[in-house]
């Protein structure tokens, strides 16, 4: 995949055979101020929903977040240079089945990328969106070694191992209320489930705009909506990437 020369960033699709796994592959985008060895710039994990299951590994950058970094060159707003210029987004693609059930092979993924590029392993951050959101459950369970913090959107935990696990691990959950594909008790469920093993409390608002990025560590947001579309608001929020720098392993 090409991008404009005048781009803030470079993307490759990594094609990869990995054994008795799902995926298929990942999608990586480096700004290119994290190329020059001045920085080690934090990793922005993104799983994708179900449109983009199967196919080619560089289909899922066609919509969603991966689609907002790359159809535009622009630095000019805040938000624009956290999308563009501040974290390694690492994308990976699944011909089926569920994230969470791939552990070793994000492992392997993650190593990679931190290995290859100017990244910084204490700043890895996951997130991701229906399908991608179950995993991102799923997967802050199994990992929460890994990662910094995580943020499910309009999934469920199902795929949830043990939920002390993430006793620890700042989470930011949104899901619109009225979602008719995964519904919002999903992620309530999970939000009670993980209140009810630990001392934790989230902070619940109704909107991204009102949440108190600054100090709180476990927010749930409920957006009155019956779109399962809560990753649009999500990923324009620039308060989202605020919060997420706040936390280092």
């Amino acid at each position: 995949m090409n991008l404009a020369s005048d781009h803030p960033g470079t993307i490759r699709t990594i094609n990869k055979d990995y054994r008795n796994s799902d995926i298929d592959g990942y999608n990586l985008y480096v700004p290119k101020s994290c190329s020059d060895g001045t920085k080690k710039c934090p990793i922005f994990v993104f799983l994708q929903g179900g449109n983009g299951v199967g196919g080619a590994v560089e289909k899922l950058m066609k919509w969603g977040l991966p689609k907002q970094i790359l159809e535009s060159t622009s630095l000019e707003t805040e938000l624009d240079k956290y999308i563009r210029d501040t974290f390694i987004f690492v994308m990976p693609h699944i011909d089926g089945g569920q994230f969470f059930e791939n552990e070793t092979e994000m492992r392997k993924i993650l190593d990679e990328v931190v290995k290859n590029e100017n990244a910084d392993p204490k700043r890895i951050y996951l997130t991701g969106l229906s399908r991608g959101g179950y995993g991102t459950w799923g997967l802050a369970s199994r990992m929460s070694d890994v990662f910094a913090a995580a943020a499910p959107i309009c999934g469920s935990g199902f795929g949830v191992t043990e939920y002390k696990n993430m006793v620890n691990l700042p989470l930011w959950v949104s899901h619109n209320t009225g979602d008719g594909v995964v519904n919002h008790r999903g992620s309530l469920r999970a939000v009670e489930k993980l209140e009810a093993v630990s001392n934790l409390t989230f902070e619940r608002t109704s909107s991204l705009s009102s949440a108190n990025y600054s100090s709180s560590e476990h927010i749930f947001t409920s957006t009155p909506s019956d779109s399962h579309n809560a990753w649009t608001e999500m990923y324009g929020e620039v308060n989202f990437y605020k919060w997420l720098l706040r936390f280092s392993k």
